[in-house]
């Protein structure tokens, strides 16, 4: 089974999210939001035609422009069988979550095997049913030595992951870089983390990004602040897990061979999994957060939790894992983590 949306899902899926954020900005009271969702409130209530399904289409096309529209649809990682991901944004506050729900159950009357998460604070995040950031963590399980083989994994100055088969796998937005702002994507360069990130990649640990956005939005923020010695230890998963690509000599993003085809196959199948070295580092600790499935997958022991505190609402399973702090709380983290390893 492909990790991609079909094509005639895509557009049901643009109709009806479409009509949920035309309810939302219709039915809403500017007067209760502030920033963005103020600003997109009032400027529905000046020009609703301006929130058709083509024209949120259109500002969501650009992965790199679409964070000046506050409203979109965006349709991410786009083929000939389909999408990877679609994201709709622009319902804030409760009601998403219950705009969600109701989404969810006409595609579910509809059997369009969806999937739908929360992202953010005003986006709902569509896959294929399977298809989580739990994805790329199970096939790298499966699939170890020869993702290995084929970025062409090098061992660093203290570590040989080909032997040790260390691996830290992180979420983006407020784990590794700080979240986007309307009219800026703040990038791996001027994050805290990048230091001792860059080090830990010197030392020869495979570094893998997991992310809900777009894939090539994720790639440069990530892999444009690393020297180019450390490329052939980096993977990056995006579109909610649909895609997983490595990084090649020029720094180009290179599709894994067979991750579209096999992931979901290789995530189901639990009998021929490496017994890795390896941590995920998330910021959102609810059941129903996208970070979630990856804990899960890798095992609360194995799970470092930034958040900046320790939510009602998380899994009381996640307690011992906590760190908070955010990207101050990753780069303590990968800090103690490299030394550990340099010891061994």
């Amino acid at each position: 089974m492909l990790t991609v949306i079909p094509n005639n899902h895509v557009e049901t899926i643009t109709r009806l999210s479409g009509q949920a954020i035309r309810d939302f900005l219709f039915q809403a009271d500017a007067r209760e939001f502030k920033g963005e969702a103020n600003i997109a409130i009032r400027s529905f209530k000046t020009n609703p035609l301006d929130f058709s399904d083509d024209n949120l289409i259109t500002y969501g096309a650009d992965a790199v422009e679409a964070i000046n529209y506050p409203v979109r649809i965006e349709v991410r990682g786009r083929t000939p069988e389909g999408a990877a991901q679609m994201v709709a944004k622009g319902i804030w506050g409760p009601k998403r979550e219950a705009a969600a729900a109701i989404i969810g159950q006409k595609c579910k009357e509809l059997g369009l095997g969806i999937h739908l998460k929360l992202a953010g604070t005003s986006s709902i995040e569509f896959n294929i049913e399977g298809v989580d950031k739990s994805t790329p963590i199970f096939f790298l399980k499966g699939a170890f030595e020869d993702v290995l083989k084929e970025m062409n994994y090098r061992p660093g100055s203290h570590i040989d992951s080909r032997q040790t088969k260390t691996v830290i796998a992180a979420d983006g937005d407020g784990t590794v870089y700080d979240g986007p702002r309307v009219g800026f994507l703040p990038t791996l360069a001027e994050s805290p983390v990048k230091d001792v990130l860059c080090a830990y990649l010197q030392a020869g640990g495979i570094f893998m990004l997991i992310s809900g956005n777009d894939l090539n939005r994720s790639f440069k923020r990530i892999v444009d602040a690393l020297p180019k010695e450390v490329y052939c230890r980096v993977l990056v998963a995006a579109n909610g897990g649909a895609e997983l690509v490595y990084v090649n000599p020029e720094g180009k993003a290179v599709p894994v061979t067979g991750y579209r085809k096999q992931a979901l196959d290789l995530a189901q199948d639990i009998s021929h999994q490496h017994i890795l070295d390896m941590v995920y580092i998330g910021d959102d600790g609810s059941k129903e957060g996208n970070d979630y499935s990856a804990f899960k997958a890798m095992g609360f022991k194995n799970a470092v939790l930034v958040a900046p505190e320790f939510l009602a609402d998380y899994d009381p399973a996640l307690k011992p894992c906590y760190a908070g702090g955010l990207l101050e709380g990753t780069r303590k983290y990968l800090e103690n983590f490299l030394k550990d390893r340099i010891k061994e």
